[in-house]
């Protein structure tokens, strides 16, 4: 399932997987002043090639490593003979992608191995400059693109809404409030995001996502200072586990939230944002 949304300059690409003709998850990429960010997920490819086959795409950014930003890389070099840049350690998961669990293998597909260039700092297009910020968290390698002068951030799986609460095994809750801090500091007036497209008053948004992590970090400090262990926790804040965590094989999960938020504590102890 694809379709396209017109922001002014911005295409959106919107694709899902669906079942029994429902969609299951939408996932968005982004195509402006010909710069393709990120490619979508493998099970649409021919999709992707047909669409993007009519338009004027020159090169692409790939914000991270995983298989839903990553999916048709292979496709567009091979198909479409277009330049990938990604962060160094995108690339080298893109040359060998491990293995996948199965409810990612049905949701995005599994990406086929790619080439690409390093990043530079500055992504140029006829009518603008993206500004390249390294934004880890939830993943070491993610990055995010800043247009200045329009105040766009497009960044990848950086924000997903004010209030998520799980993670994917292996996050990093102190990586991801510090690449909040950094976004937030460049002003964004409007951010394009893998999950929920189009975000407006794109500052106060991220700010608000950060208190509510720091808000979550503090009451973990707190009941983990009295005593309280990692499941006590996870059923104070959230009552109990996600569904999800079981279906997606312990891949993602609330415990893995409330985990980094205890790895981290000290970060909190002074109670300042």
């Amino acid at each position: 399932m694809l379709s396209v949304i017109s922001h002014d300059e911005i295409v959106e690409i919107k694709v899902s997987r669906t079942f029994m003709g429902r969609p299951v998850y939408f996932n968005s990429f982004f195509l402006v002043d010909g710069l393709l960010i990120d490619t979508g997920p493998a099970h649409v490819s021919r999709e992707v090639e047909r669409l993007l086959a009519r338009l004027p795409v020159e090169k692409a950014v790939v914000t991270h490593q995983h298989e839903d930003h990553t999916g048709n890389c292979r496709m567009l070099q091979e198909k479409l003979d277009l330049p990938i840049f990604a962060h160094p350690l995108t690339l080298k998961v893109m040359s060998d992608p491990p293995a996948l669990q199965c409810y990612r293998r049905f949701m995005w597909g599994h990406a086929p191995s790619a080439a690409g260039k390093p990043l530079p700092g500055l992504i140029r297009t006829p009518r603008f400059r993206f500004q390249v910020i390294h934004t880890p968290g939830h993943s070491p390698d993610h990055v995010s693109l800043f247009e200045p002068e329009q105040k766009w951030l497009f960044c990848g799986d950086l924000y997903l809404g004010e209030k998520l609460n799980g993670f994917m095994q292996g996050e990093d809750i102190a990586a991801h409030l510090d690449s909040l801090k950094k976004v937030i500091r460049l002003g964004p007036q409007t951010l394009f995001c893998s999950l929920k497209g189009k975000v407006e008053n794109a500052a106060a948004r991220l700010a608000d996502k950060y208190s509510y992590w720091w808000d979550l970090g503090c009451t973990v400090r707190d009941l983990h200072g009295r005593g309280a262990s990692p499941r006590q926790i996870l059923r104070k804040l959230f009552h109990d586990e996600i569904l999800f965590y079981y279906l997606s094989a312990r891949n993602w999960g609330r415990r893995y939230l409330v985990e980094s938020l205890i790895n981290n504590r000290e970060i909190f102890q002074n109670n300042k944002h």
